[in-house]
């Protein structure tokens, strides 16, 4: 008496042939996605959340700041100058993208700056308040758009 087993390897090979072509898509428009998913995280984290990616508070201003700040101006927003200016750009091989600010004082707001003035004799300090990054939450959502992409490519296959 004998057991005989037959392996039929054509549905590896499909799924080596399928892995294969999702290395090989072009991911542009994923990256174009989530580009302007991060961008809109990043508004909303400026807009209404005033919070760092790590869920920490950003710093008030100083009374001196506050003194020249008006009604409609809150923290990283008086004019809507660096929050009309996050942008993404998608890398020319698109397979990734980078999000950001051109303005020369975005790096002074995320890294904070303090320097001394020598024409007035006085000491600038600008506290960091990251507006750019990645949280728990953001990564969560980015994943949720790789996974529909992911999940696109593989019903037209």
């Amino acid at each position: 008496m004998s057991i005989a087993v037959h392996v039929d390897l054509e549905a590896i090979a499909r799924l080596q042939e399928r892995i294969a072509k999702l290395g090989a898509m072009d991911t542009r428009s994923l990256m174009d996605d989530l580009g302007a998913e991060m961008v809109s995280q990043t508004k909303r984290r400026i807009e209404s959340e005033k919070r760092g990616p790590d869920g920490t508070a950003w710093p008030a201003w100083s009374d001196g700041c506050a003194a020249t700040r008006h009604g409609n101006q809150s923290l990283l927003i008086a004019g809507g100058g660096l929050l009309d200016d996050v942008q993404h750009q998608v890398a020319s091989g698109g397979n990734s993208v980078e999000v950001g600010s051109n303005l020369v004082y975005a790096a002074a707001h995320q890294f904070g700056l303090d320097m001394s003035v020598v024409s007035t004799k006085r000491r600038v300090s600008i506290p960091a308040r990251p507006f750019l990054g990645l949280s728990e939450e953001n990564i969560s959502d980015l994943s949720a758009i790789v996974d529909d992409f992911i999940d696109r490519q593989l019903e037209a296959m």
